[in-house]
């Protein structure tokens, strides 16, 4: 089996990203795999022209055909604490209030008739305090604590009723993950280890490093966009890589014409397979 991985759906747009969403697409990668979790993640990879049973999120450990459909949680049927109200204003932003004073603000889904999508609640400072995220279909997805803004922790329900994945954070920087009962030093800690158990034989291909270089035992960077920069430089992590024979990824795949280069450059080409892309 050949596996697509790829970090968030919010790099979508991404070329080297798209190029891998479109590699599963044609059916010359059998499945798409999220590194981190998105919320209107069915609805995104159907509009790219995916399958739910195509797509697999590494946080919830579930494709997206166990995601059940569903009418979602309509914005009109919540009820506001302390006898609030709902307020749009012309630009289209929803917001709670009480007593005259802002208590909340509202996200809604992109191309929905008024389903929520988030609510972030606010102290009385008018900082976020609590933010509860819900799938399209209703689901809670996650919930979110903060002290005076700065994000504390994320509790990831994924439509269950208790959390099974749990990330804490300090200064703003995330240094603890508990996932599906186990505790870990990172979240990548974690996938790393669930990805050891699930890979078996299959191929990995990435084609950006940063989170994504240690998931895998063994993983194929694959560089679409080409190897070399404007400048004819290669990007500082890539050079690494093919500097370093230990490192996890031992094939990078790169065009005939940046083989070439990277030959006349006197780079290291035994990581280097030429591709036509």
């Amino acid at each position: 089996m050949k596996i697509e991985l790829i970090e968030s759906l919010d790099k979508r747009a991404e070329p080297s990203v798209a190029w891998q969403i479109n590699q599963v697409r044609k059916g010359q990668a059998d499945c798409l795999f999220l590194l981190n979790p998105h919320e209107d993640a069915k609805t995104i990879c159907r509009t790219l022209g995916l399958k739910d049973s195509q797509v697999f999120d590494m946080a919830s450990r579930e494709s997206l055909e166990s995601v059940p459909d569903g009418d979602g949680r309509f914005l009109f049927n919540i009820n506001v604490p302390n006898q609030g109200q709902i307020n749009l204003d012309e630009e289209g932003a929803v917001n709670f209030s009480s007593a005259g004073q802002r208590i909340a603000n509202v996200v809604l889904f992109s191309n929905s008739h008024y389903l929520v999508q988030a609510i972030a609640w606010l102290d009385q400072d008018g900082h976020v305090s609590r933010k509860d995220i819900y799938r399209r279909n209703g689901q809670l997805f996650a919930r979110q604590y903060f002290n005076r803004g700065e994000l504390l922790e994320s509790e990831f329900y994924f439509g269950h009723g208790l959390a099974v994945l749990s990330d804490f954070y300090f200064l703003g920087r995330r240094n603890f993950s508990r996932v599906f009962g186990t505790s870990y030093p990172s979240y990548e800690a974690a996938q790393q280890d669930y990805f050891a158990k699930i890979e078996g034989e299959s191929e990995v291909e990435i084609t950006k490093i940063g989170s994504l270089g240690t998931i895998a035992k063994k993983a194929v960077l694959t560089l679409p966009q080409g190897l070399f920069d404007e400048n004819e430089s290669v990007d500082a992590e890539v050079q690494m890589i093919l500097e370093n024979p230990s490192y996890p990824i031992d094939e990078v795949r790169v065009s005939a014409d940046d083989y070439k280069m990277a030959e006349r450059l006197g780079l290291p080409l035994y990581k280097l397979k030429v591709t036509n892309f």
